[in-house]
């Protein structure tokens, strides 16, 4: 199952990447062409579209190799039953968010499916919102694979960076 989750992860931060660079791409081509030529107008809304699916594939990412921002420093001072304790119950407060995300994102998707981009009119913005739902799903594949090894006592700590 890790090879599988480092492949997933893997494989999300290779898309993270593209897309950065894709946005990097029209910024530039779209501050060029307004100093130059004629505004490229389409550059707002396809950044708006692609922004939000770089970010929820890079932090369900950070996720699964513990690269968010995590406060250890008073739990590692309980005895290392206490600890595992500790890491069982916020690992599931951590599903229990992210489950929420996944509800409430799809819950958004379905109301912004009816309203369009401004300049890319024929696009819903839902296609950007639902970057919120795939987060909280891969979130939650992720967190429950660690859960998994914590009750486990295995090593969980997944691939480097």
């Amino acid at each position: 199952m890790k090879k599988i989750l480092d492949a997933l992860s893997n494989a999300l931060l290779t898309i993270a990447g593209i897309l950065f660079v894709v946005i990097f791409i029209i910024y530039v081509a779209g501050i060029i062409c307004r100093t130059l030529l004629v505004p490229l107008l389409w550059v707002d809304d396809t950044s708006s579209l692609l922004f939000p699916w770089m970010l929820s594939l890079a932090m369900s990412v950070a996720v699964y190799r513990k690269a968010h921002l995590t406060i250890e420093f008073v739990r590692d001072k309980f005895p290392r039953n206490v600890q595992k304790v500790v890491k069982i119950v916020m690992t599931i407060v951590s599903l229990g968010f992210f489950g929420i995300i996944t509800v409430a994102g799809w819950q958004t998707v379905r109301m912004k499916m009816g309203m369009n981009f401004t300049v890319l009119s024929t696009i819903p913005t839902g296609y950007a919102f639902a970057a919120m739902p795939v987060f909280g799903v891969l979130s939650l594949v992720f967190m429950t694979y660690r859960l998994v090894n914590i009750i486990q006592s295995k090593e969980e700590a997944p691939a480097e960076m």
